[in-house]
């Protein structure tokens, strides 16, 4: 009686142990199912944030190029504007008005830059210095002079001595 009362414990013991490994093991294998999927589903959204960030990178690049172009657009549409509006004003009184009294500013301007021209001081410091140089050279022509003169005369009295000596 014994005995099988220790069968049936011994049976009871393998059949529970068995039914928790296999429990054990389906919440096992579960588990790992559960990480491989989220590791798959975080490798896609890992490829989706970089595909994003270079898709932001590319409409950020694209937006400064727009703006350029756009800067340059609106600054050209402004000076074809001020050219049509010259335009349609080039044949009244009043544009005639403002180019002679521009023509006269200019006349006066450079009439002042003239007479600014003439008088400063670093043309004056120039002329000075020019003076000097043309002094040096004056005195070094002289100086060439004589030396040459000197060596003419030398050749001279050598040609004279050769002379006397045959």
């Amino acid at each position: 009686m014994l005995k099988d009362i220790s069968k049936k414990l011994t049976m009871k013991k393998t059949f529970f142990t068995t039914q928790l490994e296999g429990f054990f093991n389906s919440i096992t294998q579960e588990y790992n199912n559960l990480i491989h999927e989220l590791e798959v589903e975080k490798r896609l959204i890992e490829e989706k944030a970089a595909k994003l960030e270079k898709d932001v990178e590319n409409l950020v690049a694209i937006k400064k190029a727009y703006d350029k172009s756009s800067q340059i657009d609106k600054r050209r549409i402004q000076e074809l504007q001020e050219t049509l509006a010259r335009s349609r004003n080039v044949g009244s009184n009043a544009y005639t008005e403002t180019l002679q009294n521009e023509n006269s500013a200019f006349k006066k301007e450079l009439e002042t830059l003239k007479s600014n021209h003439y008088d400063s001081k670093e043309v004056q410091e120039l002329q000075e210095k020019v003076q000097k140089l043309q002094g040096f050279l004056t005195k070094g022509a002289n100086a060439y002079t004589d030396n040459i003169m000197n060596e003419q005369k030398e050749n001279i009295i050598r040609e004279i001595s050769e002379s006397l000596k045959k």
